[in-house]
């Protein structure tokens, strides 16, 4: 399963630098980008760069172990294949994670943040009940929505004081 959404910034592709941004992203950035954000943590290990996410999504408790894939100023690309969800908050199950944020020139003057997220099940069965109980993605999709906005928003304001200075 994955979902996309895409927010507008009100900045030209040329001034953002994504991969700065998700790196110098803090536990407290993280937390006021959602709700259901609960705590981050990151860290660069052998050149690499990782982050630890916990958050809850509809009634899943979920930690991610990200692991930076690929990077550009306009691209990032994570992957974590660990993830432990809990469902119903008791029931680990092992899933992996794809997110992935891109920004795309709309014009001169201003670009878009597409943001993709999504979950790989081992199995088909599991794949299904995650489906049920997920509302066939509204909880995910909800989520994107909440965190994309945030995302776009912080982006611009940091790119535009980057910029500025």
């Amino acid at each position: 399963m994955r979902v996309t959404e895409k927010f507008e910034i009100a900045l030209p592709k040329k001034a953002i630098d994504l991969y700065r941004w998700v790196t110098e992203m803090t536990d407290a950035d993280y937390v006021s980008y959602a709700g259901a954000h609960k705590a981050m943590g990151s860290y660069f290990s052998d050149g690499r760069f990782f982050m630890v996410n916990v958050e809850t999504i509809g009634n899943e408790m979920i930690v991610q172990n990200y692991a930076l894939q690929e990077h550009q100023s306009d691209h990032v690309k994570f992957y974590s294949e660990n993830t432990k969800a809990y469902v119903l908050r008791w029931f680990p199950v092992v899933v992996g994670v794809p997110w992935e944020m891109e920004v795309r020139a709309k014009g001169s003057d201003r670009c878009e943040l597409v943001c993709t997220i999504g979950a790989d099940f081992p199995n088909q069965l599991l794949a299904f009940a995650a489906y049920i109980n997920g509302l066939g993605g509204l909880f995910l999709r909800r989520h994107l929505k909440e965190e994309g906005r945030a995302f776009a928003g912080d982006i611009e304001r940091k790119s535009r004081s980057v910029c500025e200075s």
